[in-house]
């Protein structure tokens, strides 16, 4: 995960992408977050 936010914030490999992938790319983020939560909540 930390190479793909390296990927997209700092080098823009996504810059030139379709439109949409930007869209895609806050849902990639958004739903690592939630499986970590799950995670985290597993444990509890």
């Amino acid at each position: 995960m930390v190479a793909a936010f390296w990927g997209v914030f700092i080098w823009k490999e996504f810059k030139e992408a379709p439109p949409g992938t930007n869209r895609l790319l806050a849902l990639m983020f958004a739903l690592f977050i939630v499986g970590l939560a799950m995670i985290v909540y597993a444990n509890v």
